[in-house]
């Protein structure tokens, strides 16, 4: 009925602006819109065959789609991380993005009595007091000299500070939970050191993944 209101109103229009329409035109436009409305009563007509194959269509595309979606589910279920990579010695290392509150150039550092071989002493950061340990020597590798490209990475975590002292930091990379190889496993670290989380390879560059949180835990002193 709305197709037929609206071939009335165009003939109306017609009527009123000028010399109406020929009938082929008048039919012709309300031919499209009639063909698609049912009158009551009547037997919806057969669709046309060309639309048949649609189904079959749609559903290969959801067959084709199915190993795509399984694959960004894996992808999203993944857990990936930012990772700062640095130097000690000789030895690549990375920290987690997420645990590094800043990287400062080196400052001077008050000597901290009694306390452990590897702690480098304390500096004023902003006012704020923060221990310093050298990660070289945390980490038995040879202790950080400074130079121009020497960095202290301050850690942060549930209200603890640490600064670590090292070599020099270099860039961040994206490491995913299935680029993380045991590191006990290659014998790249000793067994039973929970500093080490794990390895990584970028390249041919081979890093030890440290434990920020058990860096934090470590004590200051001897027990």
């Amino acid at each position: 009925m709305n197709a037929l209101r609206e071939v009335d109103d165009y003939v109306d229009l017609l009527l009123g602006t000028g010399p109406a329409p020929e009938p082929v035109a008048i039919a012709s436009a309300a031919c499209a819109p009639a063909t698609r409305a049912v009158p009551a009563g009547a037997t919806p007509a057969a669709p046309p065959p060309e639309a048949a194959p649609a189904p079959a269509r749609t559903a290969s595309a959801a067959t084709a789609e199915a190993p795509l979606q399984g694959d960004r589910r894996r992808r999203r279920g993944e857990r990936s991380a930012r990772w700062l990579r640095l130097r000690c010695g000789g030895q690549a290392y990375a920290l987690e993005l997420l645990k590094i509150r800043e990287v400062v150039r080196p400052m001077p550092l008050l000597s901290l009595r009694g306390a452990v071989p590897s702690v480098a002493g304390v500096m004023n950061l902003r006012g704020q007091v923060v221990p310093v340990i050298d990660l070289g020597v945390q980490l038995g590798e040879t202790a950080a000299v400074d130079s121009g490209s020497t960095r202290i990475i301050v850690l942060e975590e549930r209200g603890e500070v640490l600064g670590l002292r090292v070599c020099g930091v270099e860039d961040v990379v994206v490491i995913s939970d299935a680029q993380v190889e045991d590191a006990h496993a290659s014998r790249l670290a000793p067994v039973g050191d929970r500093r080490i989380h794990g390895i990584a390879r970028i390249g041919r560059d081979v890093m030890l993944l440290l434990d920020a949180s058990r860096l934090l835990e470590m004590p200051l002193r001897p027990h």
